[in-house]
């Protein structure tokens, strides 16, 4: 007999973590991008409740912003970004939930159902792959994104892990 977990939080919880994480990432999308930096400057790729993919036209935010706003933006870029004016700093905002934090820069990036993302550098050992809802065992090479994109050539893959449904949980294997 497969074994069951009871899961009997509330779900005003959850819904709450979920409806403020969405609102954080589109505050800071209008208030903050929107307000400080011209749309001709960066294009937004993907955004969900935890990350921000953004194309911009030159290596940093901090370039992008508007010379009018640079004295605004000192002041409140603390709000959203971790301080880099000391080591304290750097070492406590690193963990604080709710600032935005740079995990990977790259040249290119290729998205497979806003579920699938893979970033690509010059540097080929250096990519990053992101697979939510499915096996991470599996890393597609930027050639096989492309062949999957242009072609609409799949490579079938084993998927398992757990499944939530009625306040039990199941495991599952699919292909």
């Amino acid at each position: 007999k497969k074994k069951r977990i009871k899961h009997d939080l509330p779900l005003q919880i959850g819904f709450f973590v979920y409806q403020y994480a969405k609102l954080h990432m589109l505050r800071f999308f209008y208030n903050v991008l929107d307000k400080f930096i011209d749309r001709e400057d960066y294009n937004l790729l993907e955004m969900d409740t935890d990350s921000l993919y953004l194309a911009i036209s030159k290596d940093s935010l901090d370039e992008l912003v508007k010379e009018e706003d640079r004295e605004a933006w000192n002041r409140v870029k603390c709000e959203w970004f971790p301080r880099t004016d000391s080591e304290d700093h750097i070492r406590y905002d690193k963990r604080t939930p709710g600032l935005f934090k740079v995990e990977w820069r790259g040249k290119v990036l290729l998205v497979l159902m806003l579920r699938h993302i893979s970033v690509f550098d010059s540097n080929s050992s250096n990519n990053k792959y992101s697979s939510k809802g499915i096996n991470k065992t599996y890393e597609l090479s930027k050639e096989e994104f492309v062949k999957v994109l242009e072609k609409k050539n799949v490579t079938p893959q084993v998927n398992q892990g757990f499944a939530y449904k009625n306040n039990n949980m199941y495991s599952y294997k699919s292909l």
